[in-house]
């Protein structure tokens, strides 16, 4: 599959993962959630903003209201912080941080086993493998166009274009992973 000019790219971990003798107040397992995600991301994310898409969002979990919140202009990266608490937990869901009208990162979270990250600013990459050594490149077979226009002022066009044919190839869409509508080669 190739990817447009200045692609985004894109590295896979799991989201679960031993926890370190030393590291916090139990042993065991830990899950990294979007929260610690989007402390990872530093200064790079605190001014994103984000739109949310949540597999399966209903008012009993309270993902419908993370997916209001980012809905028209989006939600800023401590509003999308304060309502996904350290513990919140996704199974399919995807999260795009925008810089004005520029797409600037998405992260993936798929069956709460993984987590794609794809960026065009190489230093996210870097800083994402220095805290999680086990990321890894995204496998070519898993990656697929996503949602997520990278110009949000063509937004509504993309859309309505995205809305008459699921599957064109549009040069505005950056190649992100998407695992939702079959197998991968990843085993994690």
């Amino acid at each position: 599959m190739t990817r447009s000019p200045g692609a985004f790219r894109s590295v896979t971990f799991a989201a679960w993962r031993d926890r370190l003798p030393g590291e916090g107040p139990r042993s065991g397992r830990h899950y990294v959630t979007l929260a610690e995600l989007l402390v990872r991301l530093g200064s790079f994310g605190i001014g994103l903003t984000w739109k949310v898409w949540i597999d399966d969002a209903d008012p009993v979990t309270g993902f419908t209201e993370i997916e209001n919140a980012s809905s028209g202009a989006g939600i800023g990266t401590l509003d999308l912080l304060a309502l996904v608490a350290p513990g919140v937990q996704f199974v399919d869901a995807d999260f795009a941080g925008y810089a004005g009208d520029e797409l600037r990162v998405v992260l993936r979270e798929f069956d709460g086993t993984s987590w794609d990250l794809c960026a065009a600013d190489a230093s996210v990459i870097r800083e994402i493998r220095r805290h999680y050594p086990d990321a890894m490149p995204t496998p070519e077979d898993v990656l697929r166009e996503i949602p997520w226009p990278t110009n949000r002022a063509r937004e509504q066009v993309g859309d309505q274009a995205h809305a008459e044919d699921e599957t064109s190839s549009r040069p505005d869409r950056i190649q992100a992973p998407s695992r939702r509508s079959g197998s991968s080669s990843r085993k994690m």
